[in-house]
């Protein structure tokens, strides 16, 4: 090899090596995002709404973009990640609650199971897709206008701690106004049995979904445990108990 050659290799060598350690700087999925020291993914099943949560793309950045294509900024906020789906609505339509069952509907859209699709209606009845007569789009934006996390709280399932999973969501609402909805997009757990959780939610005005990253107070290197984000809700978003709900 020509010494002219060997500095090119190097280089080379250098360029893959930095582009390695910014992929691992920058996971490209939910499922990318390090677990804790120690720790191993739960198991999911495949196909699933956990593992299709899983898989979800996420921004190369952590800018929060709103229905407006503004730049949401709010105190509260300490961001891991921005899962990467533009909001369909040019309109303050998706927000906390909404964003969850965008979720919901887009799991069944790329799975091809759209004629299984339900969402509520404001009272927590069930809207299917099957028999609305409208188009996706139409049935999304028709379940935002009317219904939101007091809806989630009525439709949905009941869940107990000690079985949260991915998909779950953690709902906020006492009386049927304004309330919040965060949603588990994954979970790990120790050698010992302890358990974290990736958890985000979107927010209004309507925004793009984050996923909040935990303090050492409130979990480990960026994941709750489940209490620890109940904590967290109270101290920051004290709208109603948080309880915990599955799309049945």
């Amino acid at each position: 090899m020509s010494k002219a050659v060997r500095p090119l290799v190097g280089l080379s060598i250098a360029i893959i090596l930095f582009a390695s350690a910014r992929a691992q700087d920058h996971p490209r999925t939910v499922g990318e995002i390090a677990v804790p020291s120690g720790c191993s993914r739960a198991a999911v099943q495949a196909p699933s709404f956990g593992a299709w949560l899983r898989a979800l793309p996420l921004k190369r950045d952590t800018q929060i973009r709103g229905f407006d294509g503004s730049t949401i900024r709010n105190g509260i906020y300490s961001v891991l990640a921005v899962v990467d789906m533009p909001l369909l609505f040019r309109r303050d339509l998706e927000q906390c609650a909404d964003f969850c069952m965008r979720f919901w509907a887009e799991y069944h859209k790329t799975a091809n199971m759209l004629d299984a699709l339900y969402l509520f209606e404001y009272s927590g009845k069930k809207t299917r897709f099957r028999t609305s007569g409208l188009s996706y789009q139409a049935f999304l934006r028709r379940a935002f206008n009317g219904s939101n996390s007091h809806s989630l709280k009525k439709g949905c399932s009941a869940v107990d701690d000690d079985n949260a999973a991915p998909g779950d969501m953690i709902v906020q609402n006492e009386r049927g106004g304004i309330g919040h909805v965060s949603m588990i997009l994954d979970a790990c757990v120790s050698a010992k049995g302890e358990r974290y959780y990736l958890i985000g939610f979107g927010f209004m005005p309507a925004q793009e979904f984050h996923i909040e990253r935990a303090d050492a107070e409130h979990g480990r290197v960026g994941w709750f445990t489940l209490d620890g984000f109940v904590r967290w809700l109270r101290e920051n978003l004290n709208v109603g108990e948080p309880v915990l709900r599955r799309f049945p």
